[in-house]
């Protein structure tokens, strides 16, 4: 039996392509802040990014959909339903502020 090249005590020098060592995260330097893509002002969000972010149940977003309380939504075409940033962060101003909501 003949020993396969990699495992040849001879041919100091020598390379082979399955020896070479891969780049992995750890070679990489960490992202930093002004690395990473802005979010888009006005990005459309998914009902569960939504409900994450304001950390609240799916069944208290569908019951503010259903009482007309809850942010304003986009529907898609295929029937999805998105929620625009600005119009969540407005949605929010307003419920800091309800006194605001009702005219004097």
């Amino acid at each position: 039996m003949t020993p396969r090249p990699e495992q040849s005590g001879g041919g100091a020098g020598r390379t082979y392509r399955h020896c070479q060592r891969t780049r992995t995260a750890r070679d990489t330097a960490p992202a930093t802040p002004a690395d990473d893509p802005a979010p888009a002002p006005d990005a459309l969000l998914t009902i569960e990014e939504v409900i994450a972010e304001l950390r609240v149940s799916r069944a208290a977003f569908y019951r503010w959909r259903r009482r007309g309380t809850g942010p304003a939504e986009v529907r898609l075409p295929g029937g999805g339903v998105r929620i625009r940033r600005s119009a969540l962060q407005a949605w929010l101003r307003r419920r800091e502020h309800p006194q605001e909501d009702t005219p004097a």
